[in-house]
């Protein structure tokens, strides 16, 4: 779908917890064992929960990073609004998870601060777009094409932030 030149994929929720459990399995299969699961919120704490499931992690925590304002208008740079306690990684192995690396900032500015803090950090995400300038340790899809991808956990938020653009885009959401 393509409204107000932006292309739009909308991912189900059956879709978004395959993708998921897809990147929880190729953690797994690559022998990586992290003791924590970092995720980036807020669109990476749903992937992160499933993740941490299918890896049976207890421990996940949350760090903070907002890039993106208004529908397809990024921030000039990503800014760290909340961040981890450091004993929750430090010594450890964290899987970094988040649920797209568009320019790949937001990953590079968690891991960073992951890092200062003294964990072994592997990151995952579930689309990796052509635009990004980090590739994740892990991601299930690439993405060629620009495209925003509307995932059912931030479906209310986009559906806001095109509405302030303009675009009523509630009978594709499935809204009223």
């Amino acid at each position: 779908m393509e409204v107000g030149g932006v292309k739009i994929r909308i991912i189900s929720w059956r879709e978004g917890i395959t993708l998921s459990e897809e990147l929880a399995r190729r953690v797994e299969s690559s022998g990586y064992k992290p003791e924590v699961v970092v995720a980036i919120s807020r669109g990476g704490l749903v992937p992160a929960r499933i993740i941490s499931d299918v890896l049976g992690v207890d421990d996940v925590v949350t760090i903070g990073v907002k890039y993106w304002g208004l529908a397809h208008k990024r921030a000039e740079r990503p800014v760290l609004y909340h961040g981890v306690e450091p004993s929750a990684v430090r010594g450890r192995r964290a899987l970094l998870v988040d649920e797209v690396a568009d320019t790949g900032h937001t990953l590079q500015l968690a891991r960073a601060v992951l890092e200062l803090m003294g964990a072994e950090v592997k990151t995952a995400v579930l689309h990796l777009k052509a635009t990004s300038s980090t590739t994740p340790d892990y991601y299930v899809e690439r993405v060629e094409e620009w495209v925003w991808i509307s995932y059912p956990w931030s479906r209310h938020e986009d559906y806001r932030e095109f509405k302030k653009r303009g675009h009523d885009l509630s009978q594709h959401f499935g809204f009223g």
